[in-house]
């Protein structure tokens, strides 16, 4: 006889899969969104017509079995949870990510057997990741086994959680409180990537150490459960007891330590179970007024126009050695010396000085840095598949690593033999830190960051990018972002557009603050000033109310998420010009706009700077932000 169980995760598969490319044909047209019970509650056709696919499809396979489906039971139907065999369904896990093209989107499927969780299937199928997992019988991210990451100090994690409005001022305020509470442990960063399912998958393959939750339900946990339980990681419930799937809180940790911490750092909050007696979010009742559906502005082949939206694959790679690509078109650049030499493109630029003078200067050099940029990131990739020593710099939560230092030599000496004339300067985020001066003259300037994001880059998150951008006479002439975990490459030179993988980008076109995602960070200072003044314009923004808060820990990815489209603004004080020089070329040519965060220019030295879609999604943010004292990247640091 064949084992029941695992035929039901078969079909899971094969119908979560199914899901996903109904989720990525629906991302390539116009979305009406509705609400259900606030107006940050975002639900579209697409929810429903996935779940009644998902669930017509496996009923007619097991007509015996139970369901608990979120747009189900938003409709009324029952969601107890009993000891049939019963799947547990959500059709769009992150659908206010789908909404707005936020690159993390997922079909989740959990299913029970008296009342214990027997496997979960989660696909994020932006990035076309698809992790399952069955009791004791490990996990997988595309066929890949995958494991936590075994973190067990709490000052070494990465952690995970949500940021969102409640109508409950206590709820809210306490919500708001258990973030700063953990990021001042101090932790090594906080992430939002806006779907439960997705964290949970992130702490399971070791891309994070921790994700806690409390208000969400037993549809955005089932699936994840069973991939981070298999995984090797901890589930429990916030006060530090066991789990329970209906309880609608939840933290998990790499280990018992790390979820143990943050049991006892964060204050619970009263939720509603999702099995009490009466409680449905009934859609007859509940708020659900039309929205204006979001234009796709999908990308086109055929021209300028077209958009390079992030439901395009991303082909994020699983952490496992050997995956990260072959090198065989490239070849060793003879300017490098050690095994971290870079990798140059074997069409080489000319270096015959006449060609040279007859090209457009600023256009050769946009095209090097392209090649550099992306050369780069290959080197970034293969330091990725081995251990990582990290340093610390400014604080204990301010990470570089070799790869980080090796990087930027590699990318100067690069550009320093191909452009080896001496008129060119460069400021280089290694190179400041040692020591170097950080002063734009009107020479002709690279602003290079080697690894936009080590925080990222030392976790396995999958937002990892290098940042060149190229100025002349202190103006901004071009940018290019290689986000090189997900293989994107954005470029942008001044008054000729902006480029995600040759698609032309541009920005959206909402001018509504309510229906906005906004993208911040919390920097590397903890002091407790600029946490709390931090805080307090995440909570004035929140209050607005806007669609969600988001988090990728990299500038660079930040701004470019603004320039395709994906989030209406990002704001953040703290920051260097090295990680916003090339974000700033590409979200002004993809038609948005870069301000100083009190609204007055832009100021590529002053380390504040806001990015925004529109002029009136920035002054509206703007209004909201509690600024405070920074000293600026072109002031000389004082001597002991």
């Amino acid at each position: 006889m064949s084992d029941p169980w695992q035929d039901c995760l078969d079909l899971c598969v094969q119908v979560t899969q199914k899901a996903g490319e109904m989720i990525r044909e629906a991302l390539q047209k116009d979305i009406a969104v509705t609400h259900k019970s606030s107006p940050v509650d975002l639900v579209t056709e697409t929810d429903q017509r996935v779940e009644r696919f998902i669930i017509s499809s496996i009923k007619e396979k097991y007509p015996a079995h139970s369901f608990i489906g979120e747009e189900s039971v938003a409709a009324g139907a029952p969601g107890v949870l009993t000891d049939n065999p019963t799947w547990i369904i959500d059709p769009i896990d992150g659908t206010t990510n789908f909404v707005h093209r936020f690159p993390f989107v997922s079909v989740s499927i959990g299913f029970t057997v008296n009342k214990e969780i027997e496997f979960g299937v989660v696909y994020s199928c932006i990035e076309d990741k698809m992790y399952t997992a069955r009791k004791g019988k490990g996990a997988f991210c595309n066929g890949e086994p995958i494991k936590v990451s075994g973190q067990e100090d709490i000052g070494q994690s990465l952690v995970l959680t949500e940021m969102n409005f409640d109508k409950d001022a206590g709820r809210f305020q306490t919500m708001l409180a258990n973030v700063e509470s953990i990021l001042t442990i101090p932790v090594h960063g906080i992430r939002s990537a806006g779907s439960a399912a997705v964290n949970m998958c992130l702490v399971a393959c070791g891309s994070a150490d921790a994700y806690y939750h409390m208000g969400i339900h037993c549809w955005d946990m089932a699936g994840g459960a069973a991939v981070v339980t298999e995984a090797g990681g901890v589930i429990m419930d916030v006060s530090g007891g066991a789990f329970d799937l209906m309880s609608r809180r939840l933290i998990i940790g790499s280990s018992r330590a790390v979820a143990e911490r943050i049991a006892k750092q964060i204050t619970e909050l009263r939720v509603g179970r999702d099995d009490a007696e009466g409680y449905r979010i009934d859609a007859l009742s509940a708020q659900r007024r039309v929205a204006a559906g979001r234009p796709s502005k999908r990308a086109s082949s055929s021209g300028p126009g077209g958009r390079c939206w992030y439901f395009s694959y991303c082909a994020m790679p699983v952490k496992k050695k050997g995956t990260w690509g072959s090198s065989k078109d490239w070849h060793c650049y003879p300017g490098a010396s050690d095994s971290w030499s870079i990798f140059l493109h074997k069409a080489r630029l000319s270096k015959d000085p006449r060609a040279r003078k007859m090209a457009d200067p600023w256009q050769t050099a946009y095209d090097f840095a392209v090649q550099v940029a992306r050369a780069a990131g290959a080197v970034i990739r293969k330091a990725g598949e081995e251990e990582i020593k990290v340093q610390t710099k400014s604080s204990a939560v301010d990470l570089v690593t070799k790869t980080d230092e090796r990087v930027e030599k590699i990318i100067i000496g690069s550009l320093k033999e191909q452009f080896g004339d001496g008129t060119h300067c460069f400021i280089g985020e290694e190179s400041v830190s040692k020591g170097e001066a950080c002063i734009l003259t009107d020479k002709p300037t690279w602003i290079i960051d080697p690894v936009d994001g080590t925080t990222n880059f030392v976790h396995g998150f999958p937002f990892v990018a290098v940042s060149i951008a190229f100025a002349v006479n202190k103006q901004l002439e071009f940018g290019v972002v290689y986000s090189c975990l997900e293989d994107k490459m954005y470029k942008a030179r001044k008054g000729q557009g902006a480029f995600c993988d040759d698609e032309q980008i541009q920005v959206s076109d909402v001018k509504d603050i309510n229906k906005s995602i906004i993208i911040s960070e919390h920097g590397t200072d903890r002091s407790v000033e600029k946490v709390t003044k931090i805080f307090s314009t995440m909570q004035r923004i929140l209050r607005i109310p806007v669609h969600g808060l988001r988090g990728s820990g990299t500038a660079a990815t930040n701004m470019c998420l603004v320039a395709s489209g994906a989030v209406e603004a990002f704001f953040e004080i703290g920051i260097h010009c090295w990680d916003i020089a090339a974000g700033a070329v590409i979200v002004q040519e993809a038609g948005g706009l870069v301000l100083d965060v009190d609204g007055g220019p832009f100021d590529l030295m002053s380390r504040r700077m806001m990015s925004a879609n529109n002029d009136v999604i920035a002054r509206r943010i703007i209004k909201e932000i509690e600024v405070f004292p920074v000293v600026r990247d072109d002031v000389p640091p004082q001597k002991e």
